[in-house]
């Protein structure tokens, strides 16, 4: 009996001794790593907020007028001119392709057409207010080169009437234009 008592506490002490080391067998177990991230960021320009391959410039609206005028001036995307703002390190190029009516009123470079009749209203742009520097077609403008905040392309239009040979009407035109870094 006395060897069956010494049994069990030698077992009991046996299992106790076990489970005294059995934390530090079953330790929890982890991993440690990493996550990688990145972006990559290409060169942009946007024209008053819009980016992406068919954007509007703006407008050049030469307002209302009898059809007897002799000439008429407006301003691209009114007083403001065209906003562009692009990537630091980025110098632009804006390109004037042409008109719907390039020619169709000599000697102005454009031409608005009556969108009922085959008359014509002829134009010009400008890079200056006293409309001296004529942008002609294929014709760039350069920008500087970006470094922090917009920039402003201002071109000026002239419309020039023919008194007592415009018939009444609402005359359009639609210019390309291009700008590429």
């Amino acid at each position: 009996m006395l060897l069956s008592r010494y049994s069990r506490a030698t077992g009991l002490s046996a299992a106790l001794a076990s489970l005294a080391l059995l934390p530090s067998l079953v330790q929890a177990q982890s991993l440690s790593g990493t996550i990688d991230a990145s972006i990559t960021l290409e060169a942009g320009c946007s024209i008053d907020g819009e980016d992406g391959t068919a954007v509007d410039f703006g407008e050049l609206a030469f307002g209302t007028h009898s059809a007897l005028f002799d000439q008429a001036d407006a301003q691209v995307a009114g007083a403001g001119g065209i906003t562009v703002l692009c990537s630091p390190g980025v110098a632009p190029t804006f390109t004037l392709l042409n008109g719907a009516h390039d020619g169709d009123a000599a000697p102005a470079i454009h031409a608005m057409q009556d969108t009922t009749e085959p008359a014509f209203v002829g134009y010009t742009l400008y890079t200056d207010t006293a409309r001296t520097e004529t942008l002609a077609l294929n014709g760039t403008i350069v920008l500087d080169e970006f470094t922090n905040g917009p920039q402003s392309i201002d071109l000026y239009g002239r419309a020039f009437g023919d008194p007592g040979n415009l018939p009444a009407g609402t005359y359009e035109d639609t210019l390309q234009v291009q700008l590429t870094w």
